[in-house]
């Protein structure tokens, strides 16, 4: 007997048992309806953290002056939180409270920084801090101030008083280095994967200073019908060096040094220098919500190829430029970003890059929103290319790059939510299950 039809006998017994746990609690509900809780005056907010970052559950659980609401129609404030990664490795939040209905004609913007290496209880209960501070003065225009009280925990000041300068032992420099291994295997197949990199930056307000070096390793072995066993290397490595130059709050300029090896991409070694000039049409001390930036690099690339490539070059040291055209917008009806990417090799009209991606993420109305993401590429600059065709194994193991002259790529999203207007319980219980 097949496993349906016992599920089809099995399922009176299970429905039985589950109205049975059921039961008391759906006629005691029949019987008198729940009473609504009494009138509390409390605020209402939505969060918004379209960067993440945010643990809904504690706020919900460790603000209890806050109705949170599920659509932002709903809401006596909007809590727009914004983050952008600061030079140590951590993350500066920008947090918009923007008011709406009888506080519409108030806002507000704090600013919560997070110091690299913090774990999660210190992210969060960060964000909860600066977020009390924010709302309170929501919250007491609609709420009795009995239930609120203020303590200050005053820092400790060094010797040199207030205004002392920030002694750094450091001098501003960050550095990192990680290293991570993985692998698997089964009965046909076994693979692993060895990476590494080295981070060090120092960035003020005036200068950005960083080195970056990274190296790969990956290795697949494959159990054949004949019982061969190939296996497949790629290694790869990179390394730059950037200097960037605060001029003003709206321009920046910069140069740029690049090297490394890609056996994907056929080359032995590549190196490449630039300069480049960038300005942003609203101040960078606005970059968490909205940018528009327009940048211009010019420079030369070198490369040394492992196999001939389809233009018959072994190594070749080539002009080239780029030009950039980006935004980002992160308001109350969602996110917008966008760029569109121009490379061309200056030697050869013909060889050139040109790439736009987007998204949008838009409320449409009450508890309506919808994603977009799309992505495409007119490519003619794979000056890499090996000369002659791949094999089918190296089509199917990816060991080299393919010649295309175009990427395209997109997806839609569709949401709607309805129902209670407020989420302020918090219940995870068997959520490991699944839903």
């Amino acid at each position: 007997m097949s496993a349906f039809p016992r599920l089809l006998r099995l399922a009176p017994a299970v429905l039985g048992v589950l109205l049975l746990f059921a039961s008391p609690a759906a006629a005691q509900s029949a019987a008198a309806p729940r009473p609504e809780p009494a009138s509390e005056p409390r605020l209402r907010v939505f969060l918004d953290c379209p960067t993440g970052g945010c643990d809904r559950n504690y706020l919900v659980t460790n603000l209890p002056f806050v109705l949170w609401t599920q659509d932002r129609l709903d809401a006596d404030v909007h809590a727009l939180i914004t983050g952008l990664g600061t030079a140590a490795g951590g993350t500066e939040y920008t947090i918009a409270l923007l008011g709406r209905a009888a506080f519409a004609a108030r806002s507000d913007t704090l600013r919560a920084t997070i110091a690299p290496n913090s774990t999660d209880e210190m992210r969060r209960r960060e964000m909860a801090r600066v977020l009390t501070i924010g709302l309170l003065p929501f919250a007491v225009r609609v709420s009795d101030t009995g239930p609120f009280s203020v303590r200050y925990d005053a820092p400790t000041v060094p010797d040199g008083g207030i205004g002392s300068v920030i002694r750094d032992p450091w001098n501003f420099w960050v550095y990192r280095l990680r290293a991570n291994g993985s692998g698997n295997a089964e009965t046909l197949n076994s693979s692993y994967n060895i990476n590494g990199s080295v981070n060090i930056s120092r960035t003020t307000e005036l200068w950005k200073l960083s080195l970056n070096l990274y190296e790969e390793y990956r290795a697949n072995t494959f159990t054949l019908s004949d019982g061969t066993e190939p296996t497949y290397i790629l290694r790869s490595s990179d390394m730059s060096a950037r200097v960037v130059r605060s001029v003003t709050e709206h321009w920046s300029v910069g140069t740029r040094g690049t090297g490394g090896r890609s056996d994907f991409r056929n080359q032995d070694a590549f190196a490449g220098i630039d300069v480049s000039a960038e300005y942003n049409v609203y101040p960078w001390k606005e970059a968490t919500s909205r940018q528009l930036i327009a940048a211009l690099a010019l420079g030369a690339r070198h490369f040394d190829y492992r196999d001939t490539t389809i233009f018959d070059e072994v190594a070749e040291t080539r002009p080239i430029a780029r030009a950039i055209l980006s935004g980002e917008s992160r308001q109350q009806w969602g996110t917008l970003d966008a760029a569109l990417r121009y490379t061309h090799f200056l030697h050869d009209a013909a060889l050139y890059n040109v790439s736009f991606n987007g998204r949008a993420q838009v409320r449409l109305t009450r508890g309506l929103a919808v994603e977009l993401r799309g992505e495409a590429a007119k490519v003619n600059d794979q000056l890499y290319l090996r000369r002659g065709g791949a094999s089918d194994e190296e089509v199917l193991t990816r060991q080299r790059a393919l010649a295309t002259n175009f990427r395209i790529g997109g997806s839609v999203g569709l949401s709607f939510t309805f129902g209670s207007i407020y989420n302020t319980i918090v219940n995870p219980r068997l959520d490991e299950l699944g839903t």
